[in-house]
């Protein structure tokens, strides 16, 4: 069973006021989920106790977007565990083979250290289900950005939605799930991209129709030091909702 999530990234696009990129930590006795590998990967080099006693590492990707894959090219410099294995979307989104859609930024001129020549694995996600950590994962995709996205379901525990336009199906896949974390782009007043992205109110709405216990939003703006405003608005439809902070350390042990 899940034992504890930690927020490495809780931000969208590039980094700043303090919020990394779309990065989180799942963690399960010695073994260890990241979902998506945005710059908040760098936070392990400010906090290495998070990955102590880990032996397997997996790294599950939501798709390819560079705010949500950038970390891996720190991967080298960290020697995160003994087991890493990255997962991807390529063959079911868009029928390439993650590993060949790494290569091409995996590899100089962009990058001098190549995943293929590093003690990392790089599969596809299997369509449906697998299991990691002890727990079984379940996938939806999502049409409604600029590219298809995927979801993650972990078991009853936690539901992660980023990366899309509100879509009221959202709430049938995440629907008896303790935590769901959703991404958050802009308020209802102050719309931005909501035919890519999903605002606060409506991360609120597919929380009140899962019936979850707790609203954690995700993938914040870049744009102004404060993103408490967010919370306040999804916590008129949902009040069991809360920012995403970096650093943010929420058990997934029932009480």
């Amino acid at each position: 069973m899940l034992e504890r999530l930690i927020i490495l990234g809780g931000g969208g696009w590039f980094p700043a006021y303090g919020r990394h990129t779309a990065c989180a930590l799942l963690r399960n006795g010695d073994a260890a989920i990241m979902i998506d590998a945005g710059t908040g990967v760098g936070r392990f080099v400010e906090r290495p106790d998070l990955l102590e006693g880990v032996e397997r590492l997996d790294i599950l990707l939501s798709h390819f977007h560079l705010d949500h894959v950038a970390g891996l090219a720190y991967l080298p410099a960290l020697a995160l565990c003994r087991e890493t294995t990255v997962w991807g979307p390529g063959s079911l989104l868009y029928e390439v083979p993650t590993a060949v859609v790494l290569e091409q930024v995996s590899n100089e001129p962009f990058h001098p250290v190549p995943l293929s020549e590093q003690d990392i694995q790089v599969r596809d996600l299997p369509r449906g289900e697998l299991e990691l950590a002890g727990v079984r994962i379940h996938t939806r995709r999502q049409d409604r950005h600029t590219a298809p996205s995927f979801a993650f379901r972990f078991d009853d525990l936690l539901t992660w939605i980023t990366d899309t336009a509100y879509d009221d199906a959202s709430a049938g896949f995440a629907a008896g799930c303790r935590v769901l974390a959703h991404e958050a782009w802009f308020t209802t007043r102050r719309p931005r991209n909501p035919d890519i992205h999903s605002s606060a109110t409506e991360a609120a709405h597919v929380a009140a129709a899962a019936e979850i216990d707790q609203l954690l939003l995700i993938h914040a703006p870049p744009f102004e030091p404060s993103v408490d405003e967010l919370a306040l608005e999804a916590q008129v439809t949902f009040p069991r909702s809360l920012m995403a902070h970096d650093g943010a350390d929420l058990s997934m042990v029932p009480a």
